[in-house]
């Protein structure tokens, strides 16, 4: 049986929820610490909590471990479309490459990063680094996009509430009563 509690310190705390699993068979129970995702708006920095190590080659730490492998590292919150797009840019992969990281690759899967044609020992090494780079950088860029686009319907919004008004006291000038000397026809 697996159960996940959480917690929050404060509803506006941008730390993400703290987690911890709970594993018990019929002799044993035991925690382990992963990474968890949080729920957010697109207004919070798209970040990693880190890499999710129950999901690393089992042969790591081995005479049989390989060289290069997938890193799943796990985001704060669910990538946005235009994030997910900017991560695959040719853009992010020269940068990777340009710091010589040319096999390097990253992919979204669901609420994972996953980080190809590396290894941990490479992560630790600046890679890490690089990515949480980016990935502040794409963050800020879409973060912009989104206020412009959210300040632009807002306006346009207030402008029809105008315009309505402006109908609405309009047709409120409209009486349909006959006045005094009127003729109908």
């Amino acid at each position: 049986m697996i159960a996940l509690t959480s917690q929050r310190n404060s509803a506006r705390s941008s730390a993400p929820i703290a987690a911890t699993h709970f594993v018990e068979s019929t002799a044993h129970r035991y925690e382990t610490a992963e990474p968890v995702m949080t729920t957010t708006t697109p207004t919070e920095p798209l970040a990693l909590t880190g890499v999710l190590a129950s999901a690393l080659p089992p042969e790591l730490g081995t005479a049989q471990a390989p060289a290069r492998y997938t890193v799943p590292a796990v985001f704060t919150r669910r990538p946005e479309i235009r994030e997910i797009y900017l991560l695959r840019g040719d853009d992010v992969r020269q940068r990777l490459s340009e710091a010589g990281y040319p096999a390097v690759e990253l992919h979204v899967e669901d609420r994972r990063l996953l980080i190809t044609n590396t290894n941990l020992e490479e992560l630790k090494h600046g890679l890490a680094g690089l990515i949480g780079v980016i990935l502040s950088q794409i963050s800020a860029e879409v973060l912009q996009e989104w206020t412009t686009r959210t300040e632009g319907l807002a306006s346009r919004a207030h402008e029809e509430e105008l315009r309505l008004s402006e109908v609405k006291s309009a047709a409120a000038e409209i009486v349909f009563t006959i006045n005094e000397g009127s003729t109908l026809r």
